[in-house]
């Protein structure tokens, strides 16, 4: 399922790649019931050349990029959850990670790659991204509350920690 398909940081030269891909999902939202998540130009050229410059990676098979997300090793709106973590213990974060829909199992890699280098995830989405909640909870991913950013809103929290029961 994975064959030729690696994760690294992206490029300066992905950026074109990386537009189409988020074009892609939002369309691929809207069309399933989600059109205010991402609205019509969220993540934009800012935001890609801010991945471009910190936290952005790619999939890339064949080394084109076929989905695109940021991570880091902490968010400080996840520090006032309305709920709670799994644990405290320090955690990776996953964040606008999308598919341009022409590789399957794109999210799945990602999700798959990020556990197994830190072990804790920390993940969100809207309220009405009903495929990412459906991935995340085949993944194991636990819903542990909601938390608010100040240009996003509410979202919905997850966490999954390798090995936990």
């Amino acid at each position: 399922m994975y064959s030729n398909l690696k994760i690294r940081r992206i490029r300066a030269e992905d950026r074109d790649d990386i537009m189409a891909i988020y074009k892609s999902s939002r369309a691929f939202m809207a069309e399933n019931g989600n059109p205010d998540q991402w609205g019509d130009d969220y993540p934009g050229i800012e935001e890609v050349e801010a991945l471009i410059e910190k936290d952005g990676y790619v999939v890339a098979g064949n080394d084109k990029a076929v989905a695109v997300f940021a991570f880091s090793d902490h968010d400080d709106a996840y520090d006032a959850i309305k709920g709670a973590w799994l644990d405290d213990s320090p955690y990776g974060v996953i964040h606008m990670l999308a598919s341009g829909g022409t590789r399957a199992g794109a999210g799945q890699f990602v999700l798959d790659h990020c556990l197994n280098m830190t072990g804790n995830i920390r993940i969100d989405t809207h309220k009405d991204n009903i495929p990412m909640q459906r991935l995340l909870e085949k993944n194991g991913y636990v819903y542990c509350g909601t938390v608010t950013f100040e240009y996003r809103g509410e979202r919905l929290a997850f966490q999954k920690i390798k090995g936990y029961t």
